[in-house]
């Protein structure tokens, strides 16, 4: 991996992180907002919904266009950095929850760049047998984001107000973003893969742009359509992990926000297992190709098995302390003391540890299957079926906990759908390497016509 390559991976990531800390600025000063807006917990979670839900949307216009149009990806993200600090802060100076609700709502429009056109540019930085690893630590990361953009909408929300969030997270991401997505080092499109490398160092151009017409070439591509399906099944449970796990902390285990919240914290380290699955995943990706798949098929099954079995425990903190001090200290006292926790806290984070690395596989697998100007808007299209699939999953679990009178079996049949998901991989497993061999037929018969037109033009 050269140091421009490095470069490349670090803009990138830093780009990645700067989104992720914009969608946390709001969430943690929902009460101050509540309180100065006199607006509903309703209102409040039809604004995060749709900032993400439209943050999805965009990503097939930025993609789109940028596949289209064939110009430097960095001026979508240049354009995209500067256009959501502004309206970051123009939220900050919100007279009324309507103008919060439609800045913060074109802030995640703005942001819908990074994701897709950030894959596109890494699958051209890196070879094809690297690309699990980077894209597994492109999201650890990046992940710090969240943690930023939750810690100063805490810290500021406490100290000040909720508004000053915005508008420091706006500058960050104007001076910071803006110039970083200026002076990206950005590769040139397909400079990664085997069969065009040496042509395009040798300054020819790949100029194959994406068009309306290919739309029927992605859809009938089985990998494409099975990387589909399992994010669907997958997302599923995986947003209710999220959304609901520490609901069920505080309601079924008992316990405050605090003290759920360092507990998920401490069990969600496994996540940084993937790091090791993703080096293995590419190991053996070398040896046979269709170990990714099989690989993230196991992993989607194991957790789903393991997360059944945390659910299923018969769990009781009750400790409702609000001192972060006193929280650590009785979290730690039950997660070395209490065996029914030891072996509650040890399924979670193997459940953790498996779950993790299935998204960089599905990053890799989609570079992998895919034409370079195809992949930003499979991407985008793939992120939107799992919006869709989590916004509904999230919701059937809260009507079905109303209805069971109990959020353990809502989560406990969600989670099977993992299961279907595991089994969609091994699917995808049958057709992969079909579809990377036509994917390098394709690339390899372009350079054949490259060379070709190069050589007209010499003459």
């Amino acid at each position: 991996m050269g140091k421009r390559n490095i470069i490349i991976f670090f803009q990138i990531t830093l780009l990645y992180l700067l989104q992720n800390m914009c969608s946390y600025l709001i969430i943690p000063n929902y009460n101050l907002i509540k309180q100065e807006f006199y607006v509903s917990d309703t209102l409040l979670g039809m604004m995060s919904g749709l900032y993400l839900f439209f943050n999805g949307i965009a990503a097939i216009f930025w993609s789109y266009l940028s596949d289209v149009s064939l110009l430097k990806r960095k001026i979508f993200l240049s354009l995209s950095m500067f256009a959501s600090g502004i309206f970051s802060i123009l939220a900050y100076m919100s007279p009324d929850f309507i103008n919060l609700l439609i800045w913060r709502v074109l802030t995640g429009i703005s942001l819908g760049s990074v994701l897709p056109l950030g894959f596109s540019i890494l699958s051209d930085a890196f070879r094809r047998e690297r690309r699990t690893q980077i894209f597994m630590i492109w999201y650890v990361l990046s992940g710090f984001g969240l943690g930023i953009g939750f810690g100063m909408a805490v810290i500021l929300g406490n100290y000040f107000n909720w508004r000053l969030p915005l508008l420091y997270g706006g500058l960050t991401i104007i001076l910071l973003g803006g110039f970083v997505s200026l002076v990206l080092l950005e590769p040139a499109r397909a400079s990664s893969e085997d069969e065009l490398k040496d042509l395009l160092s040798s300054g020819i151009e790949y100029k194959y742009r994406f068009s309306p017409g290919d739309l029927a070439i992605l859809i009938s591509n089985r990998s494409n359509f099975f990387a589909a399906l399992q994010g669907i099944l997958g997302t599923i449970p995986n947003g209710i992990i999220f959304t609901w796990s520490l609901q069920y902390l505080v309601r079924d285990v008992g316990a405050s926000e605090l003290v759920a919240s360092i507990f998920l914290g401490f069990m969600s380290v496994g996540a940084l297992g993937g790091l090791i699955i993703s080096y293995i995943a590419d190991k053996l990706y070398q040896i046979h190709v269709a170990m990714r798949p099989i690989i993230a098929g196991f992993c989607s099954i194991i957790e789903s098995i393991l997360f059944i079995l945390f659910f299923s425990l018969p769990l009781k903190i009750n400790v409702y302390t609000k001192d972060i001090a006193e929280a650590l200290q009785e979290v730690f006292k039950i997660i070395t003391s209490d065996f029914t926790f030891i072996v509650a806290f040890f399924l979670f984070f193997m459940a953790m540890f498996f779950n993790s690395s299935v998204g960089p596989i599905r990053n890799s697998v989609i570079s992998d299957v895919n034409l370079p100007e195809h992949r930003a808007t499979v991407l985008a299209g793939v992120t939107i079926l799992e919006l869709f699939s989590k916004a509904i999953g999230i919701a059937v679990v809260g009507f079905l906990a109303d209805f069971l009178g109990s959020l353990r079996f809502s989560i406990i049949i969600a989670m099977v759908f993992w299961i279907f998901s595991g089994i969609a991989w091994f699917y995808l497993a049958w057709y992969y390497e079909y579809d990377i061999n036509f994917i390098r037929g394709v690339l390899t018969s372009r350079r054949k016509s490259m060379e070709k037109n190069n050589n007209l033009k010499g003459n």
